[in-house]
């Protein structure tokens, strides 16, 4: 009796068996949907901020492009009004405007060759004119001092150097005239009685200076020098103390 119990409930042992391993093999394929379903969401998740990034990235081009064109309208402008000014004769105007366009150059990296060559075009109209204001100063030959002093502050640039070099000289030939002029002054006034020593020497250092000045820059000699070295020497003949005290005339 057993025997038939045992052998009767073995067929409902297998279903229920057979019923969890279905019920394992579904669980089993539902916990794969479910991690695929995440793996999934998380993919599609990635996808779309990736496109959103994208999208921004091309937004933030566009406005970047758009903004480097109206600056580079904005200053393509200026340069033009720079060069207006210029035109004009505006220096003031036209280098307040270079400075803005500069400005901008800098922060868009936007070529500057042409405000420096406008700049520089102003440079050397100023400096010209200051050199031809220079040139007519030489006019008075006691202010070669002041003069070359200025012209020295000038840069030698190869548009200026004809110009430059030309008034520079003169003030040496100037400073010959002056030099020869004092020594002349000098000489007179010894030869009137008054100090006539002093002044025979002082004459004499002053043409001396002149000589030396001379020389050292190529000036062409003038009548004046050998017109000095005679009222000398009419000085020193003139003179007793000076015959007897100083050098002798034979060495003139």
């Amino acid at each position: 009796m057993g025997r038939h119990k045992r052998t009767k409930n073995a067929p409902a042992g297998k279903k229920k068996l057979f019923k969890i391993v279905l019920l394992l093999i579904f669980l089993g394929a539902v916990g794969a949907g479910v991690n695929f379903y995440h793996q999934y969401m998380e993919e599609q998740q990635k996808r779309i901020e990736l496109e959103e990034q994208r999208r921004q990235e091309e937004e933030e081009r566009e406005r970047q492009r758009k903004l480097l064109e109206q600056k580079r309208r904005e200053f393509d402008a200026l340069v033009e009004e720079m060069k207006r000014y210029y035109e004009a004769g505006d220096f003031e105007k036209a280098r307040e405007i270079a400075g803005k366009a500069l400005a901008l150059a800098k922060e868009y990296n936007f070529p500057t060759d042409e405000i420096y060559r406008i700049l520089c075009l102003m440079d050397i109209a100023n400096y010209t004119a200051r050199l031809n204001q220079l040139k007519k100063m030489n006019e008075d030959i006691y202010r070669y001092q002041y003069v070359r002093t200025e012209v020295l502050k000038i840069p030698q640039w190869n548009e200026l150097k004809n110009l430059r070099g030309q008034v520079l000289r003169q003030t040496y030939l100037n400073e010959y005239l002056v030099m020869l002029a004092l020594a002349k002054e000098n000489a007179i006034t010894g030869k009137k009685g008054e100090l006539t020593s002093h002044h025979y020497f002082i004459s004499r250092e002053y043409l001396n200076e002149a000589i030396v000045l001379r020389q050292k820059h190529s000036i062409a000699r003038v009548p004046e020098e050998n017109t000095v070295k005679e009222l000398q020497k009419e000085l020193f003949f003139s003179s007793k103390e000076l015959m007897e005290e100083t050098v002798p005339p034979g060495l003139y």
